[in-house]
């Protein structure tokens, strides 16, 4: 931070994006929109922390005007497509935010605060991270939140109404504190003190730091691997669905319909006990007859048309057996 201000300073406009972006990080947008009003305009990056500096402002007061304009510009080189590539996730970020059902947008959590008012972290493919008010199906933004840089976007693989499952069950994600509604002012005092600091203490640091960053690989490494033991119970689980499905599309297709050939087996074939009254057996067959109808099976399949036409033929000598006469369908 120091080096960069010392740089802006002495007229290195080149090094004004690089002194907002660690400004924005420590979440002092004013001061960041102040070093990027003399920074390059053709610098993409004075764009991209141009437009979170707004966002981050106490209510996001100017966000839309700003994203929209930094937009506009045309994307050139490999940094300005890149600038570009963040802003447009950051409109469907914002648009999911806003209620946009249609919206691909990806988040991911970054912490869940209680008290005193109730507040969630999120942070977007684009990198850059929400304040939000969450509510039981919706996430109001607040304001834009500090953001770390290209980091942010790692995690960001939830659907916003799967972030939202996740709030309701009260989870709190990668567990970071979240700041508050309004930005933070800038200490000169802090910023010295912390310059005036011993290289133990910031070895100290950046070993913490370090630690923490380790802790959170191997967790994620362990997450991956129960995600893919998961994914091989699930591709196991589907072999074996498909394998008896096609059990019994084989089953149905080789059986067919016998026809029966003395009494038990008519009386059998049409539901009925043993010697049936004649009125039974005409209730039966014309009830089960209307199952397998011609109209009924027409669209189906020529297979299952087949099958239909075979269970009629069953069920018409069945009722000859027991009524001693042709069906009316045979007689025609």
């Amino acid at each position: 931070m120091a080096l960069l201000a010392v740089a802006a300073s002495l007229g290195d406009r080149s090094a004004r994006p690089r002194l907002a972006a660690a400004l924005q990080s420590l979440d002092h947008p004013v001061e960041a929109g102040r070093a990027l009003a003399a920074a390059p305009d053709d610098d993409p990056w004075t764009r991209w922390w141009a437009v979170l500096a707004v966002g981050q402002g106490e209510g996001a007061e100017g966000l839309d005007e700003a994203l929209a304009a930094a937009r506009a510009v045309t994307a050139q080189g490999p940094d300005g497509r890149e600038v570009a590539r963040r802003l447009d996730d950051l409109a469907a970020e914002l648009a999911a935010l806003r209620g946009d059902a249609h919206s691909d947008a990806r988040f991911a959590l970054l912490g869940h605060r209680a008290q005193p008012d109730r507040r969630v972290m999120l942070a977007g493919r684009s990198s850059a991270a929400f304040i939000v008010d969450p509510s039981w199906d919706a996430l109001a933004l607040v304001r834009l939140a500090p953001s770390d840089g290209p980091s942010m976007s790692n995690s960001a693989h939830h659907k916003l109404d799967e972030v939202i499952a996740l709030v309701r069950q009260g989870q709190s994600g990668q567990g970071r504190p979240v700041p508050g509604d309004a930005p933070l002012a800038a200490d000169p005092d802090v910023m010295v003190e912390l310059l005036r600091q011993d290289s133990a203490s910031r070895d100290r640091a950046l070993a913490s730091l370090a630690e923490e960053v380790r802790e959170e690989r191997a967790r994620l490494a362990e997450r991956q691997k129960d995600m893919d033991d998961e994914w091989g119970d699930i591709q196991a689980e589907k072999a074996r669905l498909r394998t008896l499905a096609q059990g019994l599309l084989e089953k149905q297709q080789s059986a067919t319909f016998t026809t029966p050939t003395s009494a038990a087996e008519a009386a059998d074939l049409l539901g009925l006990g043993p010697r049936p009254a004649p009125d039974e057996v005409e209730r039966a067959w014309r009830r089960q007859v209307a199952r397998c109808h011609p109209d009924r099976v027409a669209e189906l399949h020529p297979d299952l048309q087949q099958r239909a036409a075979d269970m009629t033929v069953a069920l018409n000598a069945a009722r000859e057996i027991l009524l001693g006469k042709p069906s009316a369908a045979r007689r025609r």
